[in-house]
């Protein structure tokens, strides 16, 4: 496969890639960064195996397969650089948090990645698994506290205006 080609396969994804990526990094240059990074990481790492791959356009299916894998390989590096840099982030610059759903970006970095995961991208507690490299049990309590929290800071809202 040539870049080009896999530059097709993944096109389709980029929306929901920045999606994620933002939902680390609130910032839209900081988002297209790890994006870009996250996409390098991968191209990296599995160069040997996509020139390999053979890959036939018309086969819809196989394209979609294709996209899947290819999809959850590459959170997996957005998730893992993006953890580092919004820590490194958070120290150094203090990002400026977004006024819109205020109650999600006020959560810590790895809540926000692991209900954009479940929710947004709606993968399995399995997939999240695998993508976060966190062990089931703690993928869960994350998932539980993250709901906690944001419906706790929701009703602190409605509460204030109502």
């Amino acid at each position: 496969m040539k870049r080009k080609e896999f530059y097709l396969i993944i096109e389709p994804l980029t929306e929901r890639l920045y999606r994620f990526a933002y939902s680390l990094i609130p910032e839209d240059l900081q988002a297209e960064q790890l994006i870009i990074d996250g996409f390098n990481a991968f191209l990296i790492k599995q160069k040997k195996n996509l020139l390999r791959r053979e890959v036939d356009f018309k086969e819809k299916r196989d394209l979609q397969v294709l996209r899947k894998i290819y999809f959850k390989a590459i959170l997996r590096h957005i998730s893992e650089i993006g953890l580092r840099r919004s820590s490194q982030l958070q120290d150094h610059t203090r990002l400026n948090k977004p006024s819109e759903f205020k109650a999600f970006y006020n959560l810590e970095p790895k809540l926000r990645m692991i209900l954009s995961l479940r929710f947004d991208a709606q993968l399995t507690v399995e997939e999240i698994e695998e993508i976060s490299q966190m062990a089931k049990y703690e993928v869960i309590e994350k998932l539980h506290n993250g709901r906690f929290l944001l419906m706790n800071e929701l009703n602190k809202g409605v509460i204030a205006h109502g």
